[in-house]
């Protein structure tokens, strides 16, 4: 019997390495995951993210047009788009309402 548990407890540890296994590898192939990849092949050590940081961090005024122009377009991207009305006459159609205009 002791065989058994001890093949049991192998099985689920091997299951549980590659359950983890998994995990990690779907975390590389999402594609925040594979920009950051990219990211580190072309500059490993981090360098050029360190100096824009640091340029962003002295000279903050050149980002805030940036920053706002988002900030406004997320704003207008959640209002619901405002419909013209159409103007009609008791009795008149939309195109002869439309011609007196």
């Amino acid at each position: 019997m002791n065989r058994i548990d001890a093949l049991e407890a192998e099985a689920d540890r091997r299951r549980a390495n590659f359950a983890e296994s998994l995990r990690k590898l779907k975390r590389k192939l999402t594609p925040l995951g594979l920009a950051d990849a990219g990211l580190r092949k072309l500059d490993p050590h981090g360098q050029a993210m360190n100096a824009v940081g640091h340029s962003l961090r002295e000279n903050p005024l050149p980002v805030m047009p940036l920053l706002l122009g988002l900030g406004w377009l997320a704003l207008n991207v959640r209002k619901p788009a405002k419909r013209p009305r159409l103007k009609r006459g008791k009795g008149r159609s939309l195109i002869a309402s439309q011609k007196k205009e």
